[in-house]
């Protein structure tokens, strides 16, 4: 019998393993279902990660002074600095993995669908 090595997947945690999405509701996703009792799954959430709360405000990237920032519109607080901190050090901390699942159209996993 052939032995296999389990996958490493970093995955947004709002997928199929908690309710942290700003609205405080999870994302359903039978892909995922199936997925995980063959990986080793990494669940990240940047914006609870940053101290932020569930529910919470939505965030968006803004351009201001000709650079992106991470702003919560309804506050007008920005939170750039604090994930740019939070994302260095994640990224430093992970052992080597195999693939990323992450939710789309988001600003603080990823901006686009692939």
């Amino acid at each position: 019998m052939r032995v296999f090595v389990t996958p490493t997947v970093v995955i947004s945690r709002c997928i199929e393993i908690d309710q942290c999405r700003y609205n405080g509701l999870k994302i359903a996703s039978d892909f995922v279902k199936q997925l995980i009792p063959y990986v080793k799954l990494i669940p990240v959430c940047p914006e609870v990660e940053i101290g932020l709360g569930i529910p919470r405000e939505a965030l968006r990237i803004v351009m201001k002074e000709d650079k992106m920032r991470l702003i919560q519109p309804k506050t007008g607080l920005d939170f750039t600095e604090k994930m740019e901190d939070f994302v260095s050090s994640f990224l430093e901390s992970l052992p080597e993995v195999d693939g990323f699942i992450l939710k789309g159209r988001s600003p603080t996993s990823a901006l686009k669908d692939a």
